[in-house]
């Protein structure tokens, strides 16, 4: 499925917006844009398709495609590559507990970011009960994979320089990688 497709589900079934907002993806912030305008490096554009509540942005990059990068650019400066698609982004913004915390530390071999990845959904059920439930619901409605098999590849992405974001004052976004 396209990106484009894929948000116009999103926009299309009230329910899917709804519970995305949840999980800190919200379509509605897009129409402000960014904290600050951004670009690529290269100059490439950045299409801002949503916000989190800390003031982050997830733009689309580059020429209009069928599919493309992901970018996060957080309000504190911090960004970078997350996926190479809209449905690998979604995977890992319903899939972790945040994408803040599942690039706090360093991958290595994975276990014990997946451990501390385990530790913060345990505090974040204490106040959602139906998270695992929630996320199911999207997987299955969005054709999301399980997230924890794309944290390798999250960590990869977040290392590629190219995708740093850029401000109009030339200013650099630090890494969100540990």
């Amino acid at each position: 499925m396209r990106d484009e497709d894929l948000l116009r589900q999103i926009r299309d079934e009230q329910w899917i917006a709804e519970l995305l907002v949840r999980f800190d993806f919200d379509l509605r912030r897009a129409a402000h844009g960014p904290v600050e305008a951004v670009r690529l490096a290269d100059g490439g554009a950045l299409e801002m398709i949503a916000g989190d509540a800390s003031g982050g942005a997830f733009l689309l990059a580059g020429p209009p495609a069928d599919n493309r990068p992901v970018v996060y650019a957080g309000s504190e400066g911090e960004g970078g590559l997350i996926a190479a698609d809209l449905r690998t982004a979604l995977a890992l913004v319903v899939g972790l507990p945040s994408l803040h915390d599942a690039t706090s530390m360093p991958h290595g071999d994975g276990a014990a970011l997946r451990e501390w990845l385990a530790f913060a959904d345990d505090e974040i059920r204490e106040d959602w009960p139906d998270l695992d439930d929630d996320r199911a619901r999207l997987r299955e409605a969005l054709g999301l994979p399980e997230a924890a098999g794309l944290l390798a590849g999250l960590h990869a992405a977040a290392a590629d320089e190219r995708y740093l974001p850029v401000s109009d004052l030339g200013d650099v976004y630090e890494p969100l990688t540990a």
